[in-house]
């Protein structure tokens, strides 16, 4: 794992000629035309840089890491993970990226980024194991709450403007009072941490110039005080639905699945490559 700030993050771009790493997590693009090698090697970062092995006296980066950022410039998927915990004013931000057969992550939180390698597949099996575990070691373990699976109809709960509007809704769903307090909690953010994960592909035609496809529906691990819940959508008769389920590794796993294979790559989305 590489550990650094958004400084040097910016001298391995300008090092290694890589202009786009993340920009769901608000990191800035290398600039050629203005940003010279000369102005990153002379930066104070690059002397931490060397310190750590990251780049050798000359200013040539570390394969491993050239190697790491290649796989985020040129990524075809990717999940991007927003994690929000009670007190914290500014949520930590993940991106998952694959490239071809690997994967690589990189983790922002306030000035300081992460990126780690989490590895390499060919299949979907082995591809949604490995993304399930790397959702783990970011989310933590937890015990699943003890709830009895509820189902919403998403376009309603979406429309909800506050959680006084939400109490509401839940309580004209006759719920048993056990559900309506294990999702009263989830809904309170003093009370609750929140991961949310939305799956992207790149190369696809959708009318902007980035041809990014954002999955519209994502999936949700909630921890609350009574458990971890998991929150995904479904199709069904012409209508979205949302499911919120207590938060075993299985349901979770099949919900990442489910929204992977949402995307216009639909079951070839370990497998597929972006048209440059």
């Amino acid at each position: 794992m590489l550990t650094t700030t958004l400084d040097g993050l910016w001298a391995l771009q300008v090092l290694t000629g890589i202009e786009t790493v993340a920009p769901e997590l608000g990191l800035r693009p290398h600039l050629p035309s203005v940003e010279p090698r000369q102005l990153a090697l002379s930066h104070p970062v690059t002397s931490e840089l060397r310190d750590a092995g990251v780049i050798d006296e000359s200013g040539t980066v570390d394969n491993t890491v050239v190697e790491w950022l290649t796989v985020l410039s040129r990524r075809d998927i990717a999940l991007f993970v927003q994690i929000r915990t009670p007190g914290d004013d500014q949520a930590a931000r993940v991106l998952i990226a694959r490239f071809a057969q690997w994967w690589v992550a990189v983790e922002r939180s306030a000035d300081l980024v992460r990126i780690s390698g989490v590895g390499t597949a060919s299949a979907e099996a082995p591809a949604c194991s490995m993304l399930c575990t790397e959702i783990e070691r970011l989310c933590g373990q937890n015990t699943p709450a003890p709830l009895r699976p509820v189902t919403l109809d998403t376009d309603m709960l979406r429309s909800m403007p506050d959680r006084q509007a939400l109490h509401e809704l839940l309580v004209d769903q006759r719920l048993h009072p056990d559900q309506l307090q294990v999702l009263e909690l989830a809904a309170d953010p003093d009370q609750s941490a929140q991961a949310s994960i939305v799956a992207i592909q790149s190369g696809v035609t959708t009318g902007r110039s980035d041809r990014t496809h954002l999955e519209a529906s994502p999936v949700t691990i909630i921890d609350t005080p009574a458990g971890r819940l998991v929150v995904d959508d479904i199709q069904s008769a012409g209508k979205t639905w949302t499911i919120i389920a207590p938060g075993t590794q299985s349901n979770i796993d099949a919900a990442v699945r489910r929204m992977v294979r949402r995307l216009p790559a639909d079951q070839d989305w370990h497998s597929y490559r972006k048209v440059v």
